[in-house]
């Protein structure tokens, strides 16, 4: 499906509203409460849809101080039992942050594709944010407990003894998919690696990690545990954030994005809406048509333009965005 219209007419709220409903987060914003209209108390959005999986009807309303879900109209849903009921991948205009943010910005994308395929690893992806947000209040504490550090310090490495060797087995499996990705973006000119960097493991008793609790006293900041892991990007040998063009992180970026569709696909044995606004700029138009023909033929895709026109617009459904309305157009 094309949404089309003039920038700035609701084109990429659609997109935006779907990507919530199906993982939790926006893609513009890390805060929910900044998706709320200037002036509103907040916001509700609600879809549905089917897949392999089935019908389902999913809902989020943000009133401020907090969200919440609903599940086929029931209300006061959890999250277990809200995530995974729908799919989508995202590939939008802001990608490049994968490449040229922190090593936070790359690390949340390859846990939320960890916990897509992996449902159950979510429940320790949430309890390592908090044990992380525990820590650092507690060494923020000039009177710091070293019994509250030791407790918090162990729970750490109990998850990193799970979340680490999962995040290395997803590096091994996306791979491939990676390489076959980005070999068609490219005709197979341009090689693309991906590598998982994990943090040093916590200490054990003993005298590290005896050392491990002066420092982190003194200086009053984490610094151990898989919150600190990275993933390293190259392309031919280099670092592709710091020698890439514009062009070559952008196709890296949609690569990355053609290959979690590839491995949610696999792996899940169900098919994800492509969401898409805004990603092909800088890409020369025998890139373009790759990464068109890069997606299955079976996917459905929600793409949002304000000029851009897909080669064999009649294969497309074709909505004129304007505020407050969609209206089809012919193809």
């Amino acid at each position: 499906m094309l949404l089309t219209g003039a920038n700035g007419r609701g084109k990429t709220t659609l997109l935006e509203s779907v990507g919530l409903l199906a993982r939790l987060r926006s893609f513009r914003t890390k805060a929910l409460r900044d998706c709320t209209q200037h002036g509103a108390d907040g916001w509700r959005v609600e879809g549905s849809w089917a897949d392999e999986a089935g019908p389902v009807r999913l809902g989020m309303v943000w009133r401020g101080n907090g969200r919440e879900l609903e599940v086929d109209g029931r209300a006061d849903s959890t999250v277990n039992e809200f995530w995974g009921r729908a799919m989508a991948v995202v590939a939008h205009g802001g990608d490049t942050v994968i490449l040229e943010g922190g090593s936070a910005e790359r690390r949340a994308g390859f846990d939320l594709l960890l916990a897509e395929i992996e449902p159950s690893r979510l429940g320790d992806l949430r309890q390592l944010r908090e044990v992380c947000k525990q820590r650092s209040a507690l060494l923020r504490n000039p009177r710091a407990s070293r019994d509250e550090w030791e407790a918090w310090t162990t729970r750490l490495g109990e998850l990193a003894q799970g979340l680490q060797p999962a995040r290395q087995k997803l590096a091994e499996i996306f791979l491939p998919h990676l390489e076959m990705a980005h070999r068609g973006l490219t005709a197979g000119a341009e090689k693309l690696k991906v590598s998982y960097q994990p943090d040093d493991a916590v200490p054990g008793p003993g005298k590290e990690r005896d050392r491990l609790w002066e420092v982190e006293r003194e200086r009053g900041i984490n610094l151990t545990g898989p919150q600190r892991d990275d993933w390293d990007f190259k392309l031919g040998g280099k670092s592709l954030s710091r020698y890439g063009s514009e062009g070559q992180r952008r196709s890296a970026c949609l690569g990355v994005r053609l290959a979690e569709l590839a491995l949610l696909r696999e792996t899940r044995q169900r098919t994800p809406v492509f969401l898409v606004d805004d990603a092909l700029k800088e890409l020369d138009e025998e890139r373009r048509k790759a990464f068109w023909k890069g997606i299955p033929a079976d996917c459905q895709v929600l793409y949002a333009t304000a000029h851009d026109r897909p080669k064999q617009e009649d294969s497309w459904v074709i909505l004129e965005i304007s505020p407050g309305e969609a209206k089809k157009q012919k193809g």
